[in-house]
């Protein structure tokens, strides 16, 4: 017995297309179509062993570099729980300077800065252990309060690393003269 032949690629796929166009309305698969990249990449999650979830949406150049502890990064996030923003950059078109491993930001923040690369966009998935705790956080000002051990969404992103990015290195000069403390 020999197995049926198996369709061409090209064969399957206007079967796809047209199964696509009959399930959704031609917006709502433009739409799709448009996204389908965004949403293969995201698929792609990991979790480190803290339980922080990350996928990453857009990678910084080849080459650029991860921070280390002590050093300044400039940020820029989107944050989220129960889908409800509760500080939002770039709406604000705001960043903060971040000392990296200095504690300021909820633990899974401090732990992806860690992980990423200069130009780096990622979305997170905190759990309440990496967020805010057991206390959760009280609203303030324009800001509501998150639960207690509420998982947090973020979009974050490491906008630059001043000193070591290669286009201020260009302007300013080498690094040679700069030494980096780990």
């Amino acid at each position: 017995g020999h197995a049926a032949p198996r369709p061409s690629r090209s064969a399957v796929e206007p079967n796809r297309r047209s199964a696509l166009a009959t399930l959704l309305s031609a917006p709502a698969a433009l739409a799709l179509a448009s996204f389908a990249p965004t949403a293969a990449l995201a698929a792609e999650t990991k979790t480190t062993a803290s339980g922080l979830v990350y996928s990453v949406t857009k990678s910084g150049a080849n080459g650029n570099p991860t921070p280390v502890v002590g050093e300044l990064a400039v940020l820029r996030w989107v944050a989220s729980c129960n889908g409800v923003t509760f500080d939002d950059l770039y709406k604000r078109n705001d960043y903060y300077y971040h000392r990296v491993g200095s504690g300021n930001l909820v633990p899974g923040v401090e732990e992806a800065v860690l992980l990423m690369r200069s130009g780096d966009v990622w979305e997170l998935e905190i759990p309440g252990s990496l967020g805010f705790g057991k206390s959760g956080k009280k609203a303030s000002p324009g800001q509501p309060s998150i639960p207690p051990n509420a998982t947090l969404k973020y979009k974050l992103e490491i906008m630059s690393l001043p000193g070591r990015d290669e286009d201020l290195i260009e302007i300013i000069g080498g690094t040679d003269e700069l030494e980096f403390k780990g």
